[in-house]
């Protein structure tokens, strides 16, 4: 797992269009007090806000994803992040690519551009702060010597708690739809 630390400033490369960060994504499950007790124990920051909860990682004041509660369970969107200064090139962008943009699902605020991918999925993109990493976090790979346990026992470990989420897995029909659809539009 990665860690963080201090303020890593926006990086860009000059002429490119793209986005600089997955901001959030929303799951619907059928049961909210059993997806707080999975977030809970695989370490996130679980806040309850209305009839949903939000995910946090300690100590970081992003949202990482919020999770409602519905008949069955689906990813309901997926939220990305682009800079202020490319949102109206990317609403034209994705446009020209003859998406077609929507409203945001209701009970939604936002102030982005909502549109599904090519297998259905929601999509919101929206001027956000980045929080992805400009550089590869520094790892310390201390070696124990022979006949020494490197790693404590497992009643002996400390609870882990992410700094931060890298990324969200999707189902798709096609990987090189899918593959060729973020590429293009995103």
């Amino acid at each position: 797992m990665t860690s963080i630390t201090g303020y890593v400033a926006p990086t860009r490369r000059p002429g490119e269009l793209g986005v600089h960060s997955m901001d959030h994504f929303n799951l619907v499950v059928p049961d909210l007090k059993q997806a707080e007790s999975f977030y809970k124990a695989f370490g996130l920051d679980v806040r309850e806000k209305g009839n949903a909860l939000e995910l946090y990682t300690f100590g970081n004041r992003q949202k990482w994803g919020s999770v409602s509660e519905g008949s069955r369970k689906h990813l309901n969107y997926l939220s990305f992040a682009v800079f202020e200064d490319d949102f109206e090139r990317f609403k034209t962008h994705v446009e020209n690519e003859g998406i077609k943009l929507l409203d945001p699902p209701q009970g939604f605020q936002s102030n982005g551009i909502w549109f599904r991918d090519f297998n259905g999925v929601l999509i919101e993109m929206k001027v956000a702060e980045k929080t992805s990493p400009n550089a590869k976090s520094a790892f310390d790979n201390i070696s124990s010597p022979p006949g020494v346990a490197g790693a404590p026992a497992r009643s002996k470990a400390p609870f882990v708690t992410p700094t931060r989420l890298a990324h969200c897995l999707i189902f798709t029909t096609d990987i090189s739809a899918a593959i060729a659809f973020y590429s293009r539009v995103l």
